[in-house]
Formats: C-alpha cells, structure tokens, sequence
C-alpha cells in the first residue's frame, strides 16, 4: 500500500483541507467510525486537514501538505478513479458543500492502495507424495511488486487439474474446497488419495477472483514413480 502526498500553495494563515470524491459524487468520511464514501450532506469529518509550512512559497506564501493512505478510499482489485479537491474552511469544521474550493480537482486512480494500474499476478504452488501421488497439497495467491496482495473474505479460488494428454480435468478443487484465504492471504487446500498415477505429467489452472476480477495462471508437476 501506498500513500499520495497532496500539496497547496496558498496566503498563509488558512486552514486547508482535502475532501476525496468518487465517481458517484460521494466524499469520503475520515471519522475513524466510517472510513468510508457517504453522501456529502451525511459526512462526519469530510476533510483531511493540510499542515501549514509558513514562508515555503515565498513571502506571505504557505504549503498546505497533507498525506492520505490510499488503501482507505480503494483496496480493492477494481481500478476506480476519485478526485482531491483543496477547501478552505471557514467554520469550526470541515464543510465542502459550503466552504471555498482553493484548488482544481486532482484525479486519482487506485486500485488496491497504490495509484494506477497494478501488475497484478497469480503466483501457485503443488506439492504431492512424491512416491505414491496418495496426498496432493495446492496453494494459490496474488502479488503485486513482489508483495502478497490482501485479499478479501469475498475472494475465491478454484482449481482444476489434468494429465498432460488427457481429454478432460481430472480432479476438480472447488471454491468451497478451498474456502477463505488464510492469514497471509493464500488459498491453500489439502486432500488425501487424489487418484493421481505415478510417472504422469500434470497440468493444474488456478483462478482467483477478487472483486469482480479474475486471474488464472497453469502449472505443470510430475508425480515420480
């Protein structure tokens, strides 16, 4: 996950805040109760408030800085597009249906906490009984930049397996079979006596969906004799 840093040059002495919006027009809530996009007039606390660094434009000039963790407004695998828009406060608390926007909107796109589009792969693993094919092991789970992407209780996976030259799946590891991911994220599912033969090639599909979205990747294995 990433965080965006979000500056504005302004007259010193404001008090500036950014207010995220979604496509929907929603602006995200920052009360540690909602964390959430709601309906502009239902926000508790609409704004994240900007530090002031006095002098940093020049002369009666500040910077307003303010950092926001991505993975709040989007941590999932869809690519959803928001914008940050710079408000002067003028009351007590944020307000942006009221208070002066100081600041076009800036767009954003993020799809699992890091803006833009992630190279998201599905990365498997099998193990087997290497001298009888009696106990076969698979696991599964995405990355992104070399890290192991969160995912979900809403993600699933299924797997199908078969030998190289056969006309149809062998085995069939469903999504049920494979249940939630576990507490690093990866699919994992055991079963005892697959029925795979000694000296066959193997070929398994793995499938992740995440949010819609689904990645399969193949892998081959050899049970030995």
């Amino acid at each position: 996950m990433s965080t965006e840093t979000l500056v504005r040059l302004d007259d010193s002495g404001k008090t500036i805040y950014f207010a995220f919006f979604n496509a929907s027009g929603q602006v995200f809530d920052f009360d540690s109760e909602v964390l959430a996009f709601v309906a502009l007039g239902d926000a508790v606390e609409p704004g994240l408030a900007a530090s002031e660094y006095s002098d940093a434009g020049g002369s009666g000039k500040s910077q307003y800085i303010a950092s926001v963790n991505l993975a709040l407004l989007n941590n999932t695998a869809a690519l959803l597009h928001f914008t940050a828009i710079a408000f002067e406060q003028a009351g007590g608390s944020p307000d942006p249906e009221t208070d002066s926007a100081r600041s076009q909107p800036v767009p954003l796109e993020i799809q699992y906490g890091r803006e833009g589009q992630n190279q998201i792969s599905i990365h498997c693993g099998i193990s087997t009984d290497s001298t009888s094919g009696s106990y076969l092991e698979a696991q599964a789970w995405l990355e992104s930049n070399g890290a192991v992407i969160p995912l979900s209780a809403s993600a699933t996976c299924s797997c199908q397996i078969r030998q190289i030259d056969a006309e149809e799946d062998g085995i069939q590891i469903t999504t049920a079979n494979f249940g939630n991911v576990n507490s690093q994220s990866i699919f994992t599912h055991s079963k005892n006596n697959p029925s795979l033969e000694n000296d066959r090639q193997y070929r398994a599909k793995f499938t992740i969906t995440e949010g819609g979205t689904s990645w399969s990747t193949t892998k081959e294995f050899v049970v030995l004799p």
